[in-house]
């Protein structure tokens, strides 16, 4: 087995975290970007509706 020192695991140990932060940031930015995409839709969706509702009401 390879023998490493103490401030040889405590580097592997600082990238493994930031690896670890980065990995799960990524996959939570990526859910909130589909959530905001999601929620726009949602609202130009509503406004469509009203404005045939509108429509509709005045002919």
């Amino acid at each position: 087995m390879i023998d490493l020192d103490q401030e040889t695991w405590i580097y592997l140990t600082i990238i493994a975290v930031f690896l670890a932060y980065f990995i799960w940031n990524s996959g939570r930015a990526r859910k909130i970007k589909k959530q905001r995409k999601n929620r726009n839709f949602r609202k130009r969706y509503h406004e469509r509706k009203k404005e045939n509702e509108s429509d509709s009401l005045i002919k």
